[in-house]
């Protein structure tokens, strides 16, 4: 009988996949709303599945252990997987006083307004049942807002203090509701240290986190140093990250009730770390498939807990027509309630002008999109069940507050929280788009104009260029070349004549704006040339990531402060300014060694920089040529005290560097032979078994001493 439930089961689940998979693709080809889909598709498997030859549907049951301990990791992972905490110091002030503020606001008035709203709709409900369903409404989700913003281009500020509004937000929800369920199972018990013992565990979960973090840290940046190179085990090794520490944090917390940890707060801070750290110590190859590898699970968890959630909400024998007033009052109060609480500490950041001004459509925004989904059904799930060894007490508190209703508190809390859920998910989600247009949230500013339509010169002349040598080698007939010709001519002169009207608009300011803009274009050129070194395997990991970190701050400066490269030349040292905070953060004291590669990789990557100047200079933009020469004769000088400083180490250490030279090129080589065989591969002139066997050997070689370059 276990083996056919077994098999029905999966049936079922691979059946609800399937269906996923469809209604996806039905969502993007007549653009419709994904979940609201999912929910009309849903209402068409119900009267089927009670067919004898589909009754294996509803056979794969949303449980709290799978959704606990197999979705939930999953989601709060892909969640922070793309957070900058650079970001964050930025912007503390604002994100400090949304996350505490805020949850202050709202719980003081959700849990007061229900208790004493919900007796109006013939509901009484205990104070401290109130005050759990603000925790679990509280927990906010950003992952379906975070994929809104990426097809609209949410400004960068905007996506941050959201994501890290939400971060803080969680863990303190989970934190407080499970501090609450704590008094609600000891109600009766209490004794003069148990108000103690329970703020130290609220404070315990919000804290004990950086300790946890720090050994996780440790033991899996040791195992992704040990197994580089093996692709399949770096990316598995993230999947283990994100339930490993899910699942180790909740035994600490379960065996040590002493050192309780938020397990929410580990997750996805770990995921920060992979995103901010780890993705630098995995294999270059590696980086390029780990974020759609995190998407997909994400895809897959969000929709198996969508459409199952309304399984939960079927399976409870309640009239829900009885509950129509209630969730109405409970919308109302949860939405006007995020209203208040946004819009009062965005007034006092603006008004003590304690940071960059939060515009008045970002408030907005802020205070309609708080969507829930699943770590407030979880929280909910976490109520013990009949069959769980606390229900007891959990009757046991029904009867001392007087439950006399005929559904239980949990079924109660199931009903409201999913209603919610289906409010913000129907209705706040769908006008999350449209809002953001009426409100101009998704313009692009001015420098951002400027790039785009900088790249799209950049791309047309490119393809120009390559229909004119396609022309020339009679890849194409004349009549092909004047059709494409003309085609991306029209296009080029387009994104000229848009250019030159914004130039026109902003000829007050033209010098700054487009000094900024083109420091911008000399920073993404040194990142991209400094990666492929990486890549090349001609910069070890800790001097790469020494001089990325001073290319990001230097494109954050340029974004947050508006300065030009010139400007922060001034006042920052080249590239040693943090040298000593990142070098006792390593542990490590700087060698001669690291001064000659990073040196070496200055010389190379200026040089690249200078090059790509000087061809951007030759194209006609309609501005004045000069300010190209200013940014081209700061990396002129960055070239040549990087070569000066390079030589002299030179001079003072030649046989290690010699040595270091032919290691340098030998990777070079290496990594030509290796695009070579790709090469081969692609047009089918090796075998893919000749094909490995080259790769293996080539990566075998080239990251042979990958910890570091002696």
């Amino acid at each position: 009988m276990s083996e056919i439930s077994f098999l029905s089961e999966t049936l079922s689940f691979i059946f609800l996949l399937l269906i996923c998979s469809l209604t996806y693709v039905t969502s993007k080809k007549f653009n419709l709303p994904y979940t609201v889909l999912l929910v009309l598709v849903w209402l068409f498997l119900v009267p089927i599945s009670s067919l004898q030859i589909f009754s294996f549907i509803d056979d794969f049951k949303l449980t709290p252990e799978i959704l606990f301990y197999v979705f939930l990791p999953i989601l709060l992972f892909e969640w922070g997987y793309n957070i900058n905490y650079r970001l964050l110091i930025w912007n503390w002030k604002s994100i400090s006083l949304l996350s505490i503020v805020s949850l202050i606001i709202s719980w003081v008035i959700i849990s007061l307004v229900l208790f004493y709203l919900l007796p109006f709709a013939w509901f009484e409900i205990p104070y401290l049942i109130c005050l759990l369903f603000w925790a679990l409404i509280s927990a906010t989700d950003p992952v379906a807002v975070l994929s809104i913003f990426k097809t609209l281009w949410a400004p960068r500020r905007l996506t941050m203090i959201f994501e890290w509004e939400s971060l803080f937000n969680d863990g303190t929800a989970v934190a407080f509701f499970l501090v609450v369920l704590w008094v609600i199972l000891a109600w009766g018990q209490v004794n003069s240290f148990t108000y103690l013992e329970w703020m130290w565990k609220f404070f315990s979960m919000l804290f004990w986190w950086i300790v946890f973090w720090w050994f996780t840290w440790f033991l899996f940046s040791t195992i992704i140093w040990k197994i580089k190179n093996n692709e399949e085990a770096e990316i598995v090794i993230t999947m283990l990250v994100a339930h490993f520490t899910f699942i180790f944090a909740e035994l600490i917390s379960f065996n040590f009730s002493f050192l309780p940890i938020s397990w929410v707060i580990a997750t996805v801070i770990a995921s920060i770390v992979v995103w901010n750290y780890w993705k630098y110590k995995i294999t270059p190859k590696v980086e390029k498939h780990m974020q759609k590898f995190w998407e997909f699970f994400a895809f897959i968890a969000n929709s198996i807990v969508f459409i199952l959630m309304w399984l939960i909400l079927t399976s409870i024998d309640i009239d829900e027509t009885k509950f129509i007033l209630p969730v109405i009052i409970t919308i109302l109060t949860v939405m006007i309630v995020r209203l208040i609480s946004v819009y009062i500490p965005v007034f006092a950041i603006n008004k003590l002008k304690l940071e960059e001004q939060i515009p008045s459509s970002w408030t907005t925004l802020l205070s309609w999109w708080s969507l829930r989904w699943a770590l407030a059904l979880m929280m909910v799930l976490l109520i013990p069940e009949a069959w769980d060894n606390e229900f007891a007490k959990i009757m046991a508190f029904q009867d001392m507050v007087w439950w006399s209703y005929g559904f239980s508190i949990k079924e109660f809390l199931i009903v409201l929280t999913i209603w919610s859920i289906m409010f913000t998910l129907f209705v706040q989600a769908p006008l999350i788009p449209k809002m953001m247009r009426q409100l101009q949230v998704d313009k692009l500013h001015k420098l951002e104009e400027f790039e785009y339509d900088e790249w799209k010169i950049l791309a047309n002349l490119k393809i120009i260029e390559k229909i004119n040598s396609s022309y020339k080698k009679a890849y194409i007939t004349k009549i092909e070349y004047e059709q494409l010709n003309y085609k991306y001519s029209k296009k080029l002169n387009g994104a000229v004549a848009q250019m030159k009207l914004l130039l026109w608009e902003k000829k007050d300011d033209i010098y700054p704006f487009i000094m900024r803009a083109l420091s911008l274009h000399a920073l993404w050129i040194e990142k991209k040339y400094l990666k492929q070194l990486f890549l090349y395997n001609e910069i070890d990991e800790e001097n790469f990531k020494y001089i990325l970190r001073k290319i990001e701050r230097e494109i954050e400066k340029v974004n947050h402060d508006h300065l030009s490269l010139i400007k922060i030349a001034e006042k920052w040292d080249d590239y040693d300014l943090f040298s000593k905070f990142f070098l006792k953060l390593y542990k490590r004291e700087s060698t001669e060694i690291d001064s000659y590669i990073r040196n070496r990789t200055r010389l190379i990557i200026t040089r690249k920089v200078i090059k790509d100047l000087r061809s951007l200079s030759e194209i006609d933009f309609w501005f004045d040529k000069s300010i190209f020469d200013s940014i081209i004769e700061l990396y002129a000088k960055f070239n040549k005290n990087a070569d000066e400083e390079r030589i002299q180490l030179f001079a003072s250490h030649k046989a290690t560097i010699n040595a270091i030279e032919s290691n340098l090129i030998d990777k070079s080589l290496l990594k030509l032979e290796e695009n070579l065989i790709e090469d081969l591969h692609e047009k089918d002139i090796i075998t893919p078994k000749l094909y490995m066997r080259f790769i293996n050997e080539i990566e075998d070689e080239m990251y042979s001493d990958v910890k570091k370059i002696t």
